[in-house]
């Protein structure tokens, strides 16, 4: 849930803070306040590019900054886990434009590019004008929208499997079948794999030649401090014999309780250190410094080395290379075998596929239609009574997403074709049918924020309340905020906030505010008829209580 947004300098907002609620929240604009001003301030919080006009004159910077109530289960929490930025319950984006229009973006007091603010925001925030032509109107999405309606992740997912083991043979195939070997190239090959086999190559020699060659190179040190050391405990200084000599004494003094738990202390110590003693021992009688082992060691080293730089930065990534030239050895040996053996293998993984897809797509049709029957009734609750909403489908080429492709078609009045959805030019009527259609797919998203920037032009009367009835419906599941010049509409929300201007010789300022309930009656009532009277005011109260007390 969108909590609150602090801005500054911003334009003609000179400072602003606003705590917001959840459900429908309404903002409306007095003339010349500069309706666009806090959709703006939204969209820089949402990754919009900045530019140094949204600087307030004489300014040295801009400041936008929101907060951000998160849930649980939210998908944007595991994004913020990847960017390793700190997050309880609150997700606090901050938002600085420079005079000279440089801008930084902060989530959480952590410093982050404008990318990735854009992808977490479109996690949280929808933002729908009249003429937004976003993913609902392009055709390019409407399978995607389909799929999500479907919650069957399972199968989709199963589809996506098959596909790529299916590409990824077809492209093996491809590759056998376009590429021209030649004896060169088979020479060449085989000469690579001798390289690498000659190597005998294994992890685990390689792990103990390091550790070999770095105790040789360590041997003058090694073989002096391990010799001084065994002095100091077995040698002249005769760490070993004052320490016996130690518990000799102190068994004379056994009528004492306190010497008894002193001498097993005395006597765990001397075990401790002669124990360590023969270790340093044992150690010295295997130290040694074998020249020709080490020639073997530098030996195998360099040609490792070699090999890693042709072939890889790894043993393990040259064993795989090796495993490539035998793989194209055999394609060149055994070439139509080879393709046969692809082929029906592709041919098996493509049945496979086209088995699981054919079942994805049975089921996408199976509900499109309860989508076409939810749409059209949504549209019927907007007055689009004779709408007809279909979902028609093409088979297209085998892709991760099945054989389907799928396009939203659309008619708004009796006797009209058919057409695209994104051909539907009326801006009321395509206002209303994007309403429907975000009533619908709203719920299917993470999205928590919706907002509305006059979608309701060009309606009135039954109509708009319509929209601000829906709107309601739609804050129950989604904090929705709706900029309007529709009393109709506006009366249907539960906060009502005012975009002022103010102006003296010098300066004009933009303020916005919430309204208390009969400061809501008022602009209702100016808003409908332009009138104070008592008759206006007495018909936005009724207006408002039909609003608020409608299911």
């Amino acid at each position: 849930m969108f909590k609150e947004i602090y801005v500054k300098n911003f334009i003609l907002i000179d400072e602003l803070h606003l705590d917001f609620h959840d459900g429908f929240s309404v903002f409306t604009v007095e003339t010349g306040a500069g309706k666009s001003l806090l959709i703006d301030a939204i969209s820089l919080l949402c990754g919009e590019r900045a530019n140094a006009g949204f600087v307030t004159h004489d300014k040295d910077y801009a400041l936008i900054e929101g907060v951000f109530c998160v849930s649980d289960q939210h998908p944007i929490l595991t994004m913020c886990n990847e960017l390793d930025i700190e997050i309880d319950d609150e997700l606090i984006v901050t938002r600085k434009i420079t005079a000279d229009g440089k801008s930084s973006v902060k989530i959480n007091g952590r410093s982050v590019s404008l990318s990735i603010l854009k992808n977490m925001m479109q996690q949280l925030i929808d933002i729908h004008s009249q003429h937004d032509t976003q993913y609902l109107l392009n055709s390019r999405y409407h399978l995607s929208l389909l799929d999500e309606y479907l919650h069957e992740n399972e199968l989709q997912a199963a589809c996506k499997q098959k596909y790529e083991v299916y590409d990824t043979i077809k492209k093996e195939l491809d590759d056998c079948l376009n590429h021209e070997y030649n004896d060169l190239d088979l020479d060449f090959l085989k000469y690579q794999v001798n390289e690498i086999e000659k190597a005998h190559l294994s992890q685990e020699q390689f792990d103990t030649y390091q550790k070999e060659l770095k105790q040789i190179n360590n041997f003058e040190k090694l073989n002096d401090r391990l010799n001084r050391s065994y002095e100091c405990i077995c040698g002249s200084q005769k760490t070993l014999e004052n320490l016996y000599e130690a518990i000799h004494l102190l068994n004379d003094l056994q009528e004492f309780e306190w010497v008894d738990k002193l001498n097993e202390k005395l006597n765990n110590c001397y075990f401790e250190i002669e124990e360590a003693a023969s270790l340093i021992n044992n150690q010295l009688d295997h130290l040694e410094f074998d020249e020709n082992h080490l020639n073997e060691i530098n030996e195998y080293l360099y040609v490792v080395a070699n090999l890693k730089r042709k072939y890889g930065n790894s043993i393990s990534a040259i064993l795989e290379k090796k495993e490539e030239f035998q793989e194209r050895i055999n394609k060149i040996e055994n070439r139509q075998e080879v393709i046969d053996q692809l082929t029906s293998k592709m041919n098996q993984a493509y049945d496979d596929f086209k088995k699981t897809a054919v079942q994805l797509s049975l089921l996408r049709k199976k509900k499109a239609k309860e989508l076409e029957k939810e749409i059209i009734q949504e549209c019927k609750d907007l007055y689009l009574e004779k709408t007809c909403f279909e979902v028609r489908f093409d088979e297209t080429s085998p892709s991760s997403k099945g054989i389907d492709k799928v396009e939203f078609y659309i008619s708004m009045n009796p006797g009209e074709p058919l057409k695209p959805l994104s051909s539907v030019a009326s801006g009321g009527e395509l206002s209303r049918v994007m309403l429907g259609l975000k009533t619908v797919f709203s719920d299917l998203t993470s999205i928590e924020t919706l907002i509305f920037d006059e979608i309701d032009t060009g309606v009135s009367g039954k109509v708009a309340l319509a929209i601000g009835k829906k709107m309601s419906q739609i804050s129950k599941r989604h904090q929705l905020f709706a900029i309007t010049h529709l009393a109709s509409v506006a009366a249907c929300a539960k906060a009502h906030f005012i975009v002022e201007k103010t102006q003296n010789v010098s300066t004009t300022n933009t303020i916005i505010r919430q309204l208390q309930h009969q400061e809501i009656i008022s602009e209702l009532a100016m808003m409908s008829s332009n009138s104070l009277s008592q008759t206006a005011l007495s018909a936005a109260e009724e207006l408002y209580e039909i609003a608020q007390n409608q299911g």
